[in-house]
């Protein structure tokens, strides 16, 4: 009698096929990845540069020279949204890095080591989300001043608490494991035990949480622009751009000098939000476990 071979797929595989059924979430990557590329590549999509001056162009409506407009000074709208996106997704990305790196540390101590440990850390997340983060933002940011290094640490030093509590809970749930009691049995120290035996176990929490705080970072800094406070003229972000509606004569009169970077802020905020959720519903540990 033959016998038939199963196959069992690995996780990663199992989440890729969940997450190809998540359909809003791969339109939205999909049109992320049009929006990374104009962006990565932008110059081969603009024979503009986002800071040459045409006096001769300046509040000029979109035409077929100038596909969305020029803004006060005559520079291209399309060059620099796309310029603009480059600066706002390195922020974005860096300041979600920062934070998780410092989530994933300030969580794993606390969650491992328990104690004096896990006191400390967690009442420094409380104390500082017992602050409106974007109050503390601005108020960094006056003192160090705007720029794209500050924007950055600002973000990325304050968005770390929800990362923080979420390993701290998947690490103590995996603290009194059979495998983490064995790992210790054998001797093994404590660096080995938590980034070998432990933190592969948190990744998969970690990947939406690292979308929605890429979404989060862009926005943020968006705001700190607006504001006056993130990256200074005349480097373009989405933020900085619309930071012309302020003037009601433009908002009214010229809206193309702020719809563009509005616009490619909240798809590129849209679709990273759907693409977090098609992960987060992808790596679920239930839905692996019952597929493979």
């Amino acid at each position: 009698m033959a016998m038939t071979e199963v196959t069992i797929d690995s996780p990663a595989k199992v989440a890729w096929r969940r997450f190809r059924q998540h359909r809003i979430a791969m339109v939205a990557l999909a049109v992320l990845g049009v929006i990374v590329i104009l962006c990565a590549f932008a110059p081969f999509f603009s024979g503009y540069d986002p800071l040459g001056l045409n006096m001769a162009a300046i509040r000029q409506p979109p035409s077929a020279d100038h596909w969305l407009g020029t803004d006060t000074l005559g520079r291209d709208i399309w060059t620099r949204t796309l310029y603009g996106g480059r600066v706002s997704l390195v922020i974005g990305l860096a300041a979600a890095f920062l934070s998780t790196i410092i989530g994933i540390v300030l969580g794993v101590i606390s969650g491992y080591f328990g104690k004096w440990a896990d006191m400390v850390v967690m009442r420094i997340t409380d104390v500082v989300m017992a602050f409106p983060p974007i109050i503390i933002m601005l108020t960094v940011a006056a003192f160090t001043g705007p720029g794209l290094v500050n924007v950055i640490f600002i973000i990325g030093g304050l968005r770390w608490p929800p990362t923080a509590r979420l390993v701290r809970g998947q690490i103590l749930q995996l603290r009194d494991q059979d495998f983490v009691t064995a790992a210790r049995t054998l001797g093994l120290t404590n660096a080995i035990i938590i980034t070998r035996h432990m933190l592969p176990h948190v990744v998969a929490p970690l990947v939406a949480n690292i979308t929605f705080a890429v979404s989060l970072a862009i926005l943020t800094e968006a705001g700190l622009s607006f504001l006056g406070l993130g990256v200074p003229l005349p480097t373009p972000t989405w933020g900085n751009m619309m930071e012309a509606a302020r003037d009601l004569r433009i908002m009214r009169e010229e809206p193309w000098m702020w719809i563009p970077p509005a616009i490619f802020t909240l798809t590129t905020v849209l679709c990273i939000n759907f693409v977090g959720d098609g992960l987060r519903d992808a790596f679920d540990p239930q839905q692996l476990i019952g597929e493979k």
